[in-house]
């Protein structure tokens, strides 16, 4: 199942992405249908997080790590994990927030910290995955034959 972090981990960034971006919009906009679309993103995104966790923790044991990067690899792991616990406690918070109408009240600005927050934490991640894959090359076929590029002509 390691090899579908790649695929989970850009299904968990654009949702998370929408979820917090679409709040902020209902904050400024105070149309309901982003505060939907924020609700439903949310949670969906939060579970996709476990999966890039899960997935991820069994990536690192499968595939191969150089040892001059094994600390770029833990911190990108700790970084996943405090991400995915961010947007876990910000979909608590969010149903909590509902459930006792925190969101006309002063206290939503705790929520919109967290979100904020949360999305640094999830853009940090990402950019480390993307140092191991794209720099690094952990993960990636390199006995694989290279990819022509199709003739248009």
């Amino acid at each position: 199942m390691y090899y579908f972090h790649p695929v989970i981990v850009h299904f968990t960034i654009a949702l998370l992405s929408v979820a917090v971006i679409s709040d902020f919009l209902y904050l400024i906009t105070k149309k309901e249908t982003f505060y939907q679309v924020a609700s439903w993103m949310l949670v969906i995104g939060a579970m996709c997080a476990v999966g890039a966790v899960l997935t991820g923790n069994q990536a690192a044991s499968r595939v191969e790590i150089p040892a001059e990067i094994e600390a770029l690899v833990q911190t990108h792991r700790n970084s996943g994990q405090i991400t995915m616990w961010s947007f876990l406690s910000l979909a608590a918070l969010r149903f909590l927030f509902i459930k006792l109408r925190l969101f006309q009240k002063p206290l939503k600005w705790i929520y919109y910290l967290a979100s904020a927050a949360a999305l640094l934490f999830l853009f940090r991640t990402g950019l480390l995955g993307g140092e191991m894959v794209y720099i690094h090359g952990v993960g990636v076929n390199k006995s694989a034959p290279p990819v022509s590029k199709p003739s248009f002509e």
